[in-house]
């Protein structure tokens, strides 16, 4: 196994992944948790329709995606008041139009067809060490503002009538916590493409969630997993020829089969 990895692109994407791997993990843990899965996928259409207007317009694909999607944040944010049109709904409603409008942007533009397909399947092979050095920025300032402002983001998110009740802006601490997932979301996707983000954005959380009850060892086990799929999965495309994005987000798919007969044999 250690020998694929002498390959000098290999150990990029490598670290690439582990950086992504344990970003969107650990930020998953707070979208499953909060039961925002949907954000993520909406996030993440909007994001590749982002990319798909901007190489139509011929304009800077990082900075349109990423308007884009912190407009989706600044709209999946705002809780809705009780009445017809639920938030559900309106996150509904973005996810189709987002999925069309990439489609319709591919349909207007030749050129942007391969780039786009790249972008929905993901081609972690082709990591930049810029690419790493901002997802590794990334992933710092996110761990730093969680740890922080624990407190704050926990209430805001499980109680925020408690919240209030301490002094604590829910709303506030809220939409910080979406423009964070919408810039992860939005990088992750230029740098490994919309399957592979999104799948370590949500499958990682799961697993750990199957085996721990414990926050430490949600945490551990989540970016273990999110590590693991990593290695596993640039090896295994590297030996079968086989499309690396989707090779990592299968062996995530096994290990959380795995977690599931755990779990439920150790109950």
């Amino acid at each position: 196994m250690a020998d694929v990895f002498t390959v000098p692109f290999l150990r990029i994407a490598l670290l690439g992944g582990l950086i992504v791997g344990c970003l969107c993990a650990f930020l998953g843990i707070h979208v499953v948790l909060r039961r925002i899965v949907f954000v993520g996928a909406a996030l993440a259409q909007v994001s590749s329709s982002g990319v798909g207007l901007a190489l139509c317009t011929n304009t800077n694909v990082s900075v349109v995606s990423l308007v884009l999607t912190l407009l989706g944040v600044a709209t999946f944010s705002v809780k809705s008041a009780e009445g017809r049109i639920t938030q559900e709904s309106l996150i509904g409603v973005a996810y189709s139009a987002a999925s069309a409008l990439a489609v319709l942007f591919v349909a207007k533009s030749a050129h942007a067809e391969a780039h786009l397909l790249n972008v929905l399947s993901g081609n972690i092979l082709t990591i930049t060490p810029g690419q790493v050095w901002l997802m590794t920025t990334l992933l710092v300032c996110t761990l730093l503002i969680h740890t922080l402002f624990y407190k704050q983001f926990l209430f805001s998110a499980f109680d925020s009538e408690t919240a209030k009740a301490c002094g604590i802006r829910a709303g506030f601490w809220d939409l910080l916590f979406y423009v964070i997932l919408g810039v992860a979301v939005s990088f992750s996707i230029r740098v490994v493409g919309t399957l592979l983000a999104f799948g370590f954005l949500v499958v990682p959380a799961v697993i750990a969630l199957l085996l721990s009850q414990r926050f430490a060892g949600i945490y551990t086990i989540a970016t273990s997993s999110a590590w693991v799929s990593t290695i596993l999965g640039l090896v295994l495309s590297y030996r079968l020829d086989l499309p690396t994005g989707p090779t990592i987000v299968a062996v995530l798919g096994v290990l959380l089969v795995v977690a599931w007969i755990v779990s439920k044999l150790t109950r």
